[in-house]
């Protein structure tokens, strides 16, 4: 058996391998300072990529094989040198073994990454206290971590008690709406007096479930909402699991014109996120099942339009360019590239010292995405950098917030600037009967460049 030195191989507190980051209230999945491996209930298929490798590692870990637990590592981080998981992992085996100039070459990849990690105190680190460049690596993880950057916020919303996940703005109107999981609902900020409000948009008649992205299509005045059953939404039950659907609203008349649904099936689903293209379709992306949902201008429900086996945690999307492509952000594996026409998925590799795992929310910007990046200690606002071929060829850090206001949903462009939510609320409801007190909920804003 796997002796006591190397539990932390073995552990299955990490929920990455497979659940959305919605079920985490705000822990992110991917934060470094916790090392783990997830056994999940999956069968171990003979494959060499990186979530079969990790699964493989654990299986040796419980069997006591540490030479296979670190070529399995090895062979990991070899296919995947940007995930923060497999480093984390990688590093802590080379300390066990006593390689302990490798243990170092993995921790100041992940400070290079922009990561932080209190190296310092953690005891699995203990043997490298003495080293002389050790203050340099601890240093390093140090400037990572965001100082209070006040003066970015673009909005405050008073008396929230909820799960603020996303927002929309009417380009024209400057109408604002925003979505809340926990009370399954969308507000409206009403502007109209002396001091602004906060108003419910739809209503409890509606049936709706816990509220995740909102977009405005303005050619036909309509606000679209994606609708999960998630446990932290008021009122959930056995009966609501893996329930979803679109609901569409008028702006004029402000009531619920029809919602579409997903085909009935025995999966968890999650519509975290969706888009709509030029010609009014909406591509949606599921954060549990390994599926983009498509509904087509006409249709009364949800299609599947993609599934994948290597799909994980599907959230954001946007359209390249030239609006033949889609990228779709995955919380646990990374970057798609899928082709509209053919269908063909590519996952794209992260340029050198960073990392494009615990991506949420995607935009488009020019030349390149914008993308909420919640999953990675310290969550931050990033700009990606596309070349001629579509590939990512550079990543920029735009906005780390102030860790107090550090539980970053979802966002939008608007006015050569980005908006997103700053202090969603997912920590509030580890809990699904919790009960916060009411708070102001902050949208933050950062350039574009």
């Amino acid at each position: 058996m796997l002796g006591t030195e190397y539990s932390w191989l073995i552990s299955v507190s990490a929920p990455e391998e497979g659940m959305p980051r919605v079920r985490l209230a705000g822990t992110a999945l991917l934060t470094v300072a916790v090392a783990v491996f997830c056994l999940v209930g999956v069968s171990l298929r003979a494959e060499s990529t990186p979530r079969a490798l990790l699964r493989e590692a654990a299986v040796a870990a419980k069997a006591g094989d540490v030479t296979t637990v670190m070529a399995k590592l090895e062979a990991a981080r070899a296919l995947r040198p940007d995930y923060p998981r497999v480093l984390n992992n990688l590093a802590r085996c080379y300390l066990q073994a006593g390689r302990v100039d490798d243990a170092m070459v993995q921790l100041r990849e992940m400070a290079a990454m922009g990561l932080s990690m209190d190296v310092a105190r953690d005891e699995a680190f203990t043997a490298l206290r003495s080293r002389p460049d050790f203050t340099a690596l601890v240093n390093a993880f140090a400037a990572n971590v965001p100082a209070p950057s006040p003066g970015n916020v673009a909005l405050e919303l008073p008396a929230m008690t909820g799960i603020v996940e996303g927002f929309a703005i009417h380009t024209t109107t400057r109408e604002s709406y925003f979505s809340d999981v926990h009370n399954r609902c969308i507000w409206y900020r009403d502007a109209s007096g002396d001091q602004a409000v906060m108003k419910k948009f739809s209503a409890d008649a509606d049936g709706l479930l816990g509220v995740f992205a909102l977009k405005i299509d303005p050619e036909h005045n309509i606000l679209w909402a994606s609708c999960s059953a998630v446990p932290e939404m008021k009122d959930y039950s056995a009966a609501n699991r893996g329930q979803a659907f679109l609901a569409a609203y008028s702006l004029a008349s402000r009531r619920l014109l029809k919602t579409y649904p997903l085909p009935a099936d025995d999966h968890e689903h999650v519509l975290g996120d969706f888009i709509i293209a030029a010609d009014g379709t909406l591509y949606a992306s599921d954060s549990s099942a390994p599926v983009i949902w498509r509904l087509v201008p006409g249709a009364t429900a949800l299609e599947k339009w993609l599934s994948h086996d290597d799909f994980v945690s599907l959230q954001g999307l946007a359209f390249s360019a030239n609006g033949r492509e889609l990228y779709v952000s995955d919380y646990a594996n990374g970057l798609w590239r899928i082709n509209l026409a053919s269908k063909a998925a590519q996952l794209l590799s992260a340029p050198a010292h960073t990392t494009l795992f615990g991506i949420d929310g995607l935009y488009a910007v020019p030349d390149g995405l914008l993308a909420v990046q919640n999953g990675i200690n310290p969550q931050r606002v990033i700009r990606i950098t596309l070349g001629p071929d579509g590939v990512p060829t550079a990543v920029k850090p735009l906005s780390t917030p102030d860790p107090a206001t550090s539980d970053l949903a979802l966002g939008q462009v608007i006015d050569g600037h980005f908006d997103f939510v700053g202090n969603s609320g997912w920590a509030l409801f580890e809990k699904p009967t919790a009960t916060p007190a009411p708070r102001t909920v902050a949208l933050l804003h950062t350039s574009l460049e």
